[in-house]
């Protein structure tokens, strides 16, 4: 008795669960015209799968029966198109060479083919190469519906840790959209995860705060139980631009690493969602430039760890653990000198005392009154200057573009078949709308950078008293260690004159100070560079005790206080 199987299969993009139903009639009634019986036991389906070549891996119902095919569990297999098995032009030729090579088992499809006719191949290639070409336009069609549903508000994605989906309906009930609104509970743990982040905590501790506050994780497992959050996992969520209001469509690690395997440029859209927004740029941009941690995922007991970078191979330093006394050190180049015989290397040490004198010396060097009364006159005239015409031309740009986009859409819709200059003109009005929104929104958000309260308390405020106690007060060390990174950006260790001179390179961020002064934002991104020497005084019996001395070596501000020489007693030496 001639036994035969039966495969259905609809794609993740049709989300038909009838469609099965209907293969599966068709392929019954195409055996019935052959004489041919099924049997139940070999039906095999496969639902919301693609049939390309990344949706093979997930067709479970497809591997079952190639395991039977093999196996020779049947002689006829009866499908409803020769696409249903496969899209991929791989997978197809494939198949093809093995209907070829092994004539026992018989193919017949509902559209005509059948392996018993002496020109299947021909029929079978051309409907083969009619189903990539298929699947590359559903590919095409699939990514235009994605663009306008974003063009128009929407949101094509599920949402993000800290926000639920909203179904939008028009007024006969039909579903025209998705958005994304705000839950308050899980975006009040994902500002929490930010805040801490900022003030320097490591990735690591952030994910055991939230496993033991018992945090449901924002993705499931493997085996699709509950997970609990890693490090890696945190990351990926204070990487995520929707938490500062901005969607990017194509910007994911997966589609940048797809398109470096195929050799393509990465071609990211943003679209502005400000209802989104819960955290800052300020905030968000800290979290995710290395000021916090310039090691990545952060940690280290030390303040000073990972704060200063090595002039020679611009390694981080690291402290040596303590013994006589705790120093800093280039691992990178000692590991070169002693392994490879290098002799350019920087092995020299800083004392960790005087490195900490240092940065307190040239905070008040930055900080002086001169430069506070600069900084202050900066901010005044910023806050009286507006750029109100150039935001509303930009504004009468845009809804005329997207006057001129409604236009071409309708056209395209009452078009009959293809029109490629009037696709082609459409892309280019829709690129358009895309590149003015993003000007407005950056001219919008430029114009609403200086908050009043913020600009009056830093007008106020005096940095000196604070930031001269940093290493005086009792801060933790991670929360001491993201400041000295917000406040010096770099802190380059050029080497050694002798035993106990040091010369650095440093650069300051004015804007940071006070804004950590005044508990505000940061209000400019200036930076200030300046070299200076660090000189270590042996102590002297008769005399006096040791001391650490610090001059500035290259100044960016003219008429600043010089720093005049300094006495500190140090227990450790250099």
């Amino acid at each position: 008795m001639t036994q035969v199987a039966l495969y259905a299969r609809y794609s993740c993009d049709k989300q038909n669960e009838t469609s099965l139903e209907d293969q599966i009639r068709r392929c019954i009634e195409l055996a019935q015209r052959h004489g041919l019986s099924v049997n139940q036991d070999l039906i095999y389906t496969d639902a919301a799968v693609s049939g390309t070549d990344k949706g093979d891996a997930l067709r479970e119902g497809y591997r079952r029966l190639r395991q039977d095919w093999d196996a020779g569990k049947f002689d006829v297999v009866a499908v409803d198109e020769f696409s249903r098995l496969s899209r991929d032009g791989v997978e197809q030729a494939i198949l093809q060479k093995f209907l070829e090579k092994n004539r026992r088992v018989r193919l017949i499809t509902a559209d005509g083919v059948d392996t018993k006719d002496p020109d299947w191949q021909l029929r079978l290639g051309f409907q083969g190469l009619i189903a990539q070409q298929e699947s590359r336009k559903l590919s095409y069609r699939v990514d235009r519906g994605m663009i306008g549903q974003l063009e128009r508000g929407y949101m094509i994605a599920a949402p993000a840790f800290g926000y639920r989906l909203q179904r939008v309906l028009d007024g006969n009930q039909n579903h025209i959209g998705s958005r994304w609104v705000i839950d308050e509970e899980n975006a009040s743990i994902v500002k929490q995860v930010f805040e801490r982040r900022a003030k320097g905590e490591s990735m690591h501790k952030i994910a055991a705060w939230l496993n033991q506050q018992g945090v449901a994780c924002s993705r499931k497992g493997r085996d699709g139980k509950e997970a609990h959050w890693r490090p890696a996992r945190v990351k990926v969520m204070l990487e995520n631009p929707i938490y500062k209001g901005i969607f990017v469509w194509r910007g994911s690690t997966t589609y940048a690493a797809k398109m470096k395997a195929l050799g393509d440029a990465v071609n990211s859209t943003q679209y502005p969602r400000p209802e989104l927004r819960l955290v800052s740029d300020e905030i968000w941009t800290r979290c995710n430039n290395r000021s916090v941690s310039r090691s990545g995922y952060g940690g280290g007991q030390h303040a000073l760890t990972g704060v200063l970078t090595c002039g020679c191979c611009s390694a981080t330093l690291a402290i040596s653990a303590m013994q006589r006394c705790r120093s800093l050190y280039c691992p990178v180049c000692c590991d070169a000198r002693s392994s490879l015989g290098a002799t350019d290397r920087l092995t020299s040490t800083i004392a960790v005392a005087g490195v900490q004198f240092m940065l307190t010396r040239v905070l008040e060097r930055f900080i002086s009154e001169p430069f506070l009364q600069a900084f202050r006159q900066s901010l005044r005239q910023r806050l009286t200057s507006e750029n109100r015409s150039e935001i509303e031309e930009c504004a009468a740009r845009l809804k005329k573009l997207k006057n001129v986009q409604e236009r071409l859409s309708c056209m395209l819709a009452d078009a009959e078949g293809d029109d490629e200059t009037l696709e082609k003109r459409y892309k280019e009005t829709r690129q358009q709308v895309i590149e003015a929104k993003q000007q407005l929104a950056k001219l919008q958000a430029g114009a609403q950078v200086l908050d009043t309260a913020a600009v009056e308390a830093q007008l106020q405020i005096d940095p000196r008293p604070l930031l001269s106690k940093l290493f005086d007060a009792n801060v933790p060390p991670h929360e001491l260690r993201t400041i000295l990174a917000r406040l010096f950006p770099m802190v380059i260790f050029e080497g050694k004159e002798g035993r106990y001179l040091s010369k650095f390179r440093i650069r300051f961020a004015p804007g940071v100070a006070l804004g950590i002064a005044s508990n505000t934002e940061c209000l400019t991104e200036k930076e200030l560079e300046a070299r200076f020497k660090l000189q270590y005084f042996p102590s002297n019996k008769k005399e006096k005790p040791g001391y650490w001395y610090v001059e500035a070596l290259e100044l960016p501000l003219s008429g600043a206080e010089p720093i005049d020489e300094q006495q500190e007693e140090c227990l450790e030496p250099a």
